[in-house]
C-alpha cells in the first residue's frame, strides 16, 4: 500500500493534468522557411475571355525571390483547350510563369502534342496560355499522320488549331489516300 497509493495519486494527477490534449484534436503546425515558398504538385484551373478552359500544372513551384510576379516551375505543364474540346499540350524541364501576363517561358525538351495526332519538340518556347498562343524561335522537329518537319521556329494561335513554321522548314509529307482509291 506503500507504493500502490502513491503511484495512484501520481497517475491521476499526471491523467488530469493530460486531460486537455485529450478531448480536442492536436493542432496542425506548418512551418515554412521565412525566404521563400514552394509548393509541389501545383496545378492552375481557369476560363479564358471566351469560357475556353486552360490549365497549368506543375511538379514543383517556387515564387522568385526578385520578381513577385514570377513563379518558378519544375516540369510545367500547360493544356490549352477550345469549348468544342480540341485541345494542344506543351510541357517542359524548366518553365518560368509571369502571373500577371500570363505568359509562359517554357525551357529544355519542350514538347507539344495536339489532339490530331501532331507533336513537334524544341528547346524553348512561350506561351500565352490566357490565350491559346505559343511561339518559339529555336529549331523544332515534329512529326504527325501526314508526315515530318523540321523548322527554324514556330507561332501557334487560336489553341493550337493554327500552327506556322518558320524560315527553312522543310516536310516530308504523305499523300493521304482519296476515299475509294486503292493502292495497286
Amino acid at each position: 500500500m506503500k507504493f500502490v497509493l502513491p503511484a495512484a495519486a501520481l497517475a491521476m494527477v499526471a491523467l488530469l493534468a493530460a486531460w486537455p490534449s485529450l478531448n480536442s484534436p492536436p493542432t496542425p503546425r506548418v512551418s515554412a522557411d521565412a525566404g521563400q515558398s514552394e509548393m509541389l504538385k501545383p496545378r492552375y484551373f481557369s476560363l479564358d475571355e471566351h469560357n475556353q478552359p486552360f490549365s497549368l500544372v506543375a511538379a514543383k513551384a517556387d515564387k522568385s525571390a526578385d520578381q513577385p510576379d514570377i513563379v518558378l516551375l519544375d516540369d510545367p505543364q500547360a493544356e490549352m483547350t477550345e469549348s468544342t474540346g480540341t485541345w494542344v499540350t506543351m510541357r517542359s524541364d524548366k518553365g518560368w510563369y509571369n502571373q500577371s501576363t500570363g505568359i509562359l517561358l517554357m525551357r529544355g525538351n519542350v514538347h507539344v502534342l495536339r489532339d490530331d495526332g501532331n507533336e513537334f519538340t524544341t528547346s524553348e518556347a512561350e506561351a500565352d496560355i490566357r490565350k491559346g498562343n505559343a511561339w518559339g524561335e529555336q529549331a523544332v522537329t515534329g512529326q504527325g499522320p501526314q508526315g515530318e518537319i523540321n523548322a527554324k521556329g514556330f507561332r501557334m494561335t487560336d489553341r493550337g488549331k493554327n500552327v506556322v513554321f518558320l524560315n527553312q522548314s522543310k516536310a516530308e509529307v504523305q499523300a493521304a489516300e482519296r476515299p475509294g482509291s486503292k493502292k495497286p
